[in-house]
């Protein structure tokens, strides 16, 4: 899989996390993404569906896990206490998609997501 991200990606540890969830998401890598959520996440995917709790999430995982990107890129990653963003695109085989995330980590100094709102177009 082909990976673009901002050069200053590596600058802040909250800053690698994000990056890193992002490279999880775009493989189908569901045990890495695992250990970032936790017990009470949600997510929230505008106009589609609404997801809530760790077990939901993982199920709804297993039934797009085959649908692994080819390229990921990152166009910009933002973040400022326990909250971080992402603008970026996937590209699949037979389509690509524009996403814009809103992540909410439990806490400032935490690594484990309680919250995920994500826009995302087809291209």
């Amino acid at each position: 899989m082909k990976i673009t991200s901002p050069q200053d990606c590596d600058n802040s540890p909250k800053r690698r996390i994000v990056k890193e969830l992002n490279i999880a998401f775009a493989e189908a890598n569901i045990p890495a993404l695992e250990e970032l959520f936790h017990p009470n996440i949600e997510w929230d995917m505008v106009g589609d569906r609404k997801i809530e709790g760790l077990e939901e999430i993982l199920k709804f995982l297993e039934t797009i896990k085959a649908q692994k990107a080819i390229a990921l890129n990152l166009e910009q990653i933002i973040t400022h206490g326990k909250y971080a963003s992402v603008v970026g695109s996937l590209t699949f085989k037979k389509n690509k998609i524009a996403f814009h995330d809103h992540y909410e980590f439990s806490s400032a100094g935490s690594s484990k997501l309680k919250k995920i709102i994500s826009f995302a177009i087809p291209v």
